[in-house]
């Protein structure tokens, strides 16, 4: 979740790819002071006042990850943000680098969020009004500060979110583990500084050996093999204890309170300020991100209330370029050019300006990269309204088509002890799986991948929206795993993944956002339904490639490997090797369902 990695290691801040900045003190004086919550716990805070007269109004951001950084490598300049007018202060979360207390992931942010918005408000060198922004963990401090009663707080920006829910590509997707990202997270991102913060040398010394355990097991990748979340006495013995955290939750069941805590799932409708949110097409957190903006918007138009705004690009939760996974969606797809349009910092304090100072709102309420046709449009909402629903069925041949066309069934082997690799797609994995659109090939030749594609299309088609797939399947197992990718086949073979998403039989009547509904186990041998939520995209299909979509059983260390078998509360299950069979045709409509437009927007 974290936004400040190493490249390829580490879960990253936002290194998008622009020039190092310099230090803001030319354009403001740095002042690092302690803000005091109500318990007296002192959190350090890096404030940056404007040359000139104040009062100003503030931009805060909160994080765990060091927020010196953020003076020369943020997501925002920050000088810039000072010279524009804003008192700009930037805070290490509760336990975190030069904040006292003790971490508690997300719970803690309410309160914390609440106090440090008063405290703010409350220096002589701001007005009382408060904006705040910030991607990932950042994002999650900006809700949990409104949910805590911080009326000062007026308008937030928040980037590559996970505070819609925790099970719609937080810590699950599907029902499914987020086993990969997870231990990214806890192991790279938030472990170290804990470890140095223990006071005990000894103790110090056996975190650090357990740290090294956990970087074991993930580089032989151990930590990812199926089973590893089954119920198993002493099973984390060897983790450090943030890891042991994060495992613990993708242990509770799907409706468990704890994934509520910091959350928004059950409180959305008091968000009554305005909102800003930038998403990634490449981001593990888009499908949070999305379904705040859809909830938001239906709220605005139901009570009048402000418009979310949005902003999505090509990127990928730590790569802001518009560079990865080999392709590059030209330069104006830089979070450092937006199509021409100023920076994301410039966006920001545009949208600032409007908010919290009457200011020239001079930009459409959506803004999305249109990939394939590589360019900004601007959008009144997302979808636009005139989107139309295409569905591809999979058909005899292997082929895809606009009616189901032959009956058919496709087999696969889905063995547990040799999942499919991860490749591409909107991950936040260790090295070297790379989030982006990755060329499937060597993926889709596995006898355990099924495909199927249309014909090379004879002119464009632009999809500008939702992104599902419905297959009907029949295992041998007791429970399943169906992982459905979306693919750009170009012409000299190539086949570059656009969306993805997986579901597990035994969750599918659990709803994928508030965890309401109970697992049931899979019926071996019968032919049931699978809905896939392959979230959302803004791709055009160039005339001459083919739309394509692959199945398969798995996709690690992304998620969790299955075991092909039901796993109630408690049960030790074993791995097992399951037949899956892929049925199609008019008995039978497995289908792509995309949402698509006649004419792409200009």
């Amino acid at each position: 979740m974290s936004d400040d990695t190493e490249p390829g290691r580490e879960p990253a801040r936002s290194r998008h790819g622009g020039p190092v900045r310099k230090p803001p003190a030319s354009v403001a004086e740095r002042r690092e002071v302690a803000c005091a919550l109500r318990d007296g716990t002192r959190l350090r805070t890096v404030l940056l006042v404007p040359h000139g007269t104040g009062p100003w109004p503030a931009l805060l951001t909160r994080h765990p990850y060091d927020v010196t950084g953020d003076e020369h490598d943020g997501m925002l300049d920050v000088g810039r943000l000072a010279a524009a007018g804003y008192l700009v202060a930037l805070q290490d979360v509760r336990g975190r680098f030069g904040s006292e207390g003790v971490f508690d992931p997300c719970a803690q942010e309410v309160a914390d969020g609440a106090d440090a918005v008063a405290w703010l408000a409350a220096l002589p060198e701001c007005t009382g009004a408060v904006g705040m922004w910030g991607a990932s963990y950042a994002s999650e401090t900006q809700f949990s500060a409104f949910l805590g009663g911080a009326p000062a707080l007026r308008a937030i920006a928040p980037a590559l979110t996970p505070a819609m829910s925790a099970l719609d590509g937080f810590r699950f997707r599907g029902g499914v583990p987020e086993i990969g990202s997870t231990l990214a997270w806890s192991h790279y991102a938030i472990a170290p500084d804990l470890i140095t913060r223990i006071d005990s040398a000894r103790e110090r010394e056996a975190e650090q050996r357990r740290w090294e355990a956990t970087e074991r097991a993930i580089t032989t990748r151990e930590a990812f093999r199926a089973g590893t979340l089954r119920a198993r006495p002493d099973a984390d013995r060897d983790a450090e204890s943030i890891v042991v955290w994060g495992l613990d939750r993708l242990r509770e069941p799907l409706g468990s309170a704890r994934h509520r805590a910091g959350k928004i799932v059950d409180r959305i409708d008091e968000i009554d300020i305005p909102v800003l949110l930038t998403g990634g097409w490449f981001d593990v957190f888009l499908g949070s991100t999305l379904e705040i903006y859809r909830r938001l918007l239906r709220r605005a138009k139901d009570t009048g209330g402000p418009v979310p705004h949005l902003l999505v690009g090509p990127w990928t939760h730590d790569n802001l370029s518009g560079r990865t996974a080999g392709v590059d969606f030209g330069p104006g797809a830089s979070a450092d050019d937006l199509g021409g349009s100023g920076d994301l910092t410039a966006q920001h304090v545009r949208w600032f300006d409007a908010v919290l100072r009457a200011g020239a709102a001079d930009t459409p309420p959506v803004r999305v990269f249109l990939m394939g046709s590589n360019r900004w449009i601007g959008l009144e909402e997302f979808p636009p309204r005139d989107t139309r629903t295409l569905e591809l069925y999979l058909s005899a041949g292997e082929s895809l088509t606009a009616e189901p066309a032959g009956s058919g069934e496709r087999r696969l082997t889905s063995d547990p002890a040799s999942p499919v690799p991860t490749c591409g797609g909107a991950v936040l994995l260790v090295a070297p799986f790379e989030a982006g659109p990755a060329d499937q090939t060597a993926i889709e030749s596995r006898q355990d991948v099924v495909s199927w594609r249309t014909v090379p299309l004879a002119e464009e088609l632009t999809v500008l929206g939702a992104v599902r797939a419905v297959v009907h399947l029949a295992t041998t197992g007791t429970d399943a795993d169906v992982v459905v990718r979306l693919c750009d086949e170009h012409p000299d073979g190539s086949s570059l993944v656009i969306a993805d998403g997986v579901q597990r039989g035994s969750a599918r009547s659990v709803d994928p956002v508030t965890g309401r509904g109970d697992r049931r186990p899979v019926e071996p041998h019968q032919v049931q339904e699978f809905t896939v939520d392959l979230w959302s995209t803004a791709h055009t299909f160039l005339p001459g490639h083919r739309v394509r979509v692959d199945i398969a059983p798995s996709s690690s260390p992304r998620w969790d490997v299955g075991c092909n078998a039901f796993d109630p509360a408690g049960a030790v299950t074993e791995p097992a090797v399951a037949e899956c069979t892929i049925r199609h045709g008019a008995a039978h409509p497995s289908r792509l369902v995309l949402q698509m437009v006649g004419t792409a927007p200009r």
